[in-house]
């Protein structure tokens, strides 16, 4: 058992097998069961599926934030007739509804799902082009704003969410399938899939730990892709790529339990892809201007396990292990946002630099320590902080859709009913604007650890709670 999900839980998909046949490196999670448009433009197949369109489908709203002027030329594109095409023709095998939710996800699920820090949204001008290129991308794309709508509507049993979540499941093992018997020479397309539904899961509110199976496809799909060419993929879709999942492995590993298991999500040639990403000062839709941060995430999860694990554990840490402390606080500490980011993005920034502070400060058995110590100041210190910038943050800002895993960390460490009521009315006003599953599930999972007593507080207990409360979420 890796502490994350029950042994006995069958994988949805039959994936994590598939993949291991390939003889592509695996996730140690997976061991629990036995030529690509350019973001410039649309392609060929979408410009043809366009020639018409109708007025009685939902227009698409531009301006609920700015977007660059290649969005707006995507999205003009398709609302350019005022709504969606008249005929089948565009999707063929599709029902009547795929059009409604095909504009939902351009309207809303696509603008929620991006934090907005940059005027160029990717779920719009690298997804969707790719979409219209593959039946296994465009169904993914419906079933995510199927599942989105459906959560808005705080129904469960959506017919309608349900029957394109289960056709979406279908192609991705079909995909899956002629890429290991050989029809199939190119990742990328079952790669972004597993990745959508990696934020399916997010946009349902999915409590059952089917993301972690997306999770561990997506590792090896991504290590198959970056080992081809750096041509064979353009620079811009390959960098939100390669955010999107270390964005999403990073802030999912908090809820593994780090006394069983030592799984990381990210291995050293997928961190130092990253980190060449880093360089260019990137700033992103999923992971803002924070990125150095999450791949600190890793560090600290590896010193908490090598402490969690020690069977003779000490009553202090090593020398080693202030040694490894240090180094990380110094990295944190010395990290600042970005000065040209806007003023949202920056403020999260350091909220996320603030829940990283209380991470580190909780991973050698902080908790244990005396209720006046350094410990217990230090993260006292780092959580009046979070609090404070969060505060400067309107709770329907688009930047609140990446802050579920800083809000979760801080939460944990709340003791006062006043502050923990403060991010209960947050999390309650984010997840009525938003629509997004994940956030009411954090609140839910807050709720459960407000409950226990302060010394089964911080974020390492997180994933404990997951377990007695059986709740698998992942704060992507």
């Amino acid at each position: 058992m890796f502490g994350l999900i029950p042994e006995d839980r069958q994988s949805k998909l039959g994936v994590s097998e598939d993949l291991d046949a390939m003889q592509l490196p695996g996730s140690p999670l997976s061991r629990r069961h036995s030529s690509i448009s350019s973001s410039a433009g649309l392609s060929t197949v979408m410009e043809e599926r366009l020639a018409n369109a109708s007025p009685e489908v939902e227009a698409i709203d531009c301006s609920r934030s700015p977007r660059g002027d290649e969005e707006n030329a995507l999205v003009a594109s398709i609302a350019g007739g005022n709504g969606m095409p008249r005929t089948l023709s565009m999707l063929p095998g599709h029902e009547p509804e795929s059009y409604s939710l095909l504009s939902h996800y351009l309207a809303k699920t696509a603008d929620v799902m991006a934090n907005g820090t940059t005027p160029i949204n990717p779920f719009l001008v690298q997804i969707v082009p790719l979409a219209f290129a593959s039946d296994l991308l465009l169904q993914l794309v419906i079933a995510q704003s199927a599942a989105h709508r459906a959560f808005r509507r705080r129904d469960d049993s959506d017919a309608v969410a349900n029957s394109h979540y289960t056709k979406a499941i279908q192609l991705f093992r079909h995909g899956v399938n002629e890429f290991i018997q050989g029809r199939e020479s190119n990742p990328l397309m079952l790669l972004v899939g597993a990745l959508l539904m990696c934020f399916t899961e997010t946009a349902k509110g999915d409590m059952t730990g089917t993301v972690f199976d997306h999770l561990s496809a997506a590792h090896s799909l991504l290590v198959k892709l970056l080992a081809q060419s750096d041509t064979a993929v353009p620079r811009d879709l390959k960098d939100f790529v390669i955010e999107y999942y270390v964005y999403t492995a990073t802030v999912s590993m908090i809820s593994i339990d780090a006394r069983w298991s030592g799984q990381l999500f990210l291995n050293f040639d997928l961190e130092q892809r990253a980190r060449e990403v880093l360089r260019t000062q990137y700033v992103g839709n999923l992971c803002g201007c924070w990125l150095e941060l999450l791949l600190l995430i890793p560090c600290i999860f590896d010193l908490g396990r090598q402490w969690m694990m020690d069977d003779a554990q000490a009553t202090v840490p090593t020398a080693d292990d202030m040694a490894m402390f240090a180094s990380i606080q110094a990295q944190i500490l010395r990290w600042v946002p970005y000065t040209f980011v806007e003023p949202e993005v920056y403020l999260a920034g350091l909220v996320f630099q603030q829940a990283m502070l209380i991470y580190l400060y909780t991973s050698l058995g902080g908790y244990t320590y005396s209720a006046d110590g350094i410990y217990k100041g230090l993260v006292q210190t780092a959580v009046n902080e979070t609090l404070s910038y969060l505060d400067e943050i309107s709770p329907q800002a688009r930047i609140n859709s990446g802050l579920c895993w800083p809000i979760a960390v801080v939460g944990s460490c709340l003791e006062k009913p006043e502050q923990q009521e403060g991010l209960r009315t947050r999390l309650t006003a984010m997840a009525s604007h938003f629509g997004l599953g994940n956030m009411q599930r954090t609140l839910l999972l807050l709720e459960a650890i407000w409950e226990h007593p302060s010394t089964d507080a911080g974020p390492w207990n997180i994933c404990r709670t997951m377990q007695s409360k059986q709740i698998w979420i992942s704060f992507a």
